[in-house]
């Protein structure tokens, strides 16, 4: 992320919506505030025992606790780790944290499109160093940047697979008919089945068609007090605004669209869903390899023009927390870059299938030729990376897409973005 200037805003609304941000905190007689707190160099002895608490994704819990102990084979009786490992979604562990910095983890995984308040508010330290350079080098262009704030690192980056794409029943749909949206509904309506998409229900989704015809929206936020202060926003315009919405009319029939991205329901009501590749084994479990198909995101048409949906290049990053005892933060830096690295990450892609970052791990052929992640690397072309915003923006982005109906005038569509517009200003009052 960058500080004090304009951002693509694009991250999910519950990510911040609920949050109360404070941007001061004491552990211990280490006060965390708006200023750096950087990583030091490990030119200490610290070899010793640590209880050192970590938060990772409840799929993860049990692979981390076994990351853990071979990062502590490896030290040779260095390190004694007493390691509590809590199941914490990415989604939810930056806003846990920042209500309570100082009981919360040690090291922990976080969407990235927190990580300027975790910054603001001290939670992460700035790597510097071997630990700057180790994610420069072993890490993809895009990822390096969603760890960064002003070319400055502030993480490491664990995955890149923070997007979604389209899966679908072959049953029904055929490999020609995922590329457009209008084919992709005839085929589930004949079909008595439906498409999972919030694309009216979620601001995350509904984003897909604005951005498609070319839509921005910049947010600058102000580093030192987390608060945004300004914006340039053409979602509502009579043009690339419009024929978004318009966009949207088609997949208001709620007979043949479901407000919903799971893929359990394939082989049930869904013969389509539109989510991300945390959401492959559940679809590949229903259905099947020879039935399951894995696309880029389809076209949809507006007046005879195609427009390609777009979608969010996101990313997962580890943080590690400040720490008061220098020992303890150089044990915790070299641990969150042992699990960040590319034999954790392999093991993490083969186990949930997770798409990794480091540069080693997604050179191999296992994971170039994964179905998701293949549709999701195609789809990559059309997509945007995370930023910041104000977290009630997705709430609104995804009010207004849900008041475009399947007989919405272009005089109504207009009215309903207006009202978006008109409400943008207020959200700059939201820490």
């Amino acid at each position: 992320m960058k500080n004090r200037f304009k951002l693509l805003f694009i991250l999910p609304a519950l990510l911040l919506a609920s949050c109360n941000f404070k941007y001061s905190y004491t552990i211990k007689g280490l006060v965390m505030g708006g200023d750096d707190m950087d990583e030091v160099d490990d030119g200490i002895d610290d070899a010793g025992t640590y209880n050192i608490k970590v938060w990772v994704d409840d799929k993860i819990v049990p692979l981390t606790q076994t990351q853990i102990q071979e990062f502590v084979s490896s030290s040779g009786g260095k390190y004694t780790i007493n390691a509590t490992v809590e199941p914490q979604s990415e989604g939810t562990a930056a806003s846990s944290m920042l209500q309570d910095v100082q009981s919360g983890a040690d090291i922990f995984v976080f969407a990235q499109d927190q990580l300027a308040r975790l910054k603001v508010a001290g939670a992460v330290s700035r790597l510097t160093g071997s630990y700057d350079s180790f994610v420069r080098s072993n890490n993809s262009a895009d990822s390096v940047k969603a760890a960064s704030i002003n070319d400055n690192i502030y993480a490491y980056p664990i995955t890149s697979d923070n997007g979604y794409f389209l899966y679908y029943d072959k049953q029904y749909i055929s490999d020609a008919d995922a590329t457009n949206m209008t084919s992709i509904l005839a085929k589930c309506r004949a079909a008595g089945k439906v498409l999972n998409f919030e694309g009216r229900s979620n601001g995350f989704y509904a984003a897909s068609y604005f951005l498609a015809t070319g839509c921005s929206s910049t947010w600058e936020l102000d580093e030192r007090s987390g608060k945004f202060v300004g914006y340039e926003d053409d979602f509502a315009s009579d043009d690339k605004g419009l024929i978004a919405a318009k966009g949207l009319k088609e997949i208001a029939d709620t007979s043949v669209v479901a407000s919903n991205s799971q893929a359990s329901k394939l082989n049930g009501t869904a013969a389509a869903v539109i989510s991300g590749v945390w959401e492959y084994e559940v679809a590949l479990n229903r259905i099947g390899p020879d039935r399951l198909g894995c696309a880029e995101m389809p076209y949809f048409t507006v007046d005879g023009q195609d427009y390609h949906l777009s979608s969010f290049d996101g990313y997962k990053l580890m943080g590690v927390k400040p720490q008061v005892d220098a020992k303890k933060a150089s044990v915790c830096r070299k641990l969150a870059k042992y699990l960040t690295g590319a034999s954790c990450q392999t093991e993490r892609f083969k186990e949930v299938s997770w798409g990794p970052t480091n540069n080693d791990a997604s050179a191999r052929d296992e994971v170039k030729s994964h179905p998701g992640l293949a549709a999701l690397a195609k789809q990559h072309e059309y997509a945007k990376q995370q930023g910041q915003c104000p977290g009630a923006w997705f709430v609104a982005l995804s009010t207004t897409a849900k008041a475009v109906t399947t007989n919405s005038t272009d005089d109504q569509i207009r009215a309903i973005l207006n009202n978006y517009k008109n409400g943008l200003p207020d959200l700059l009052s939201e820490d």
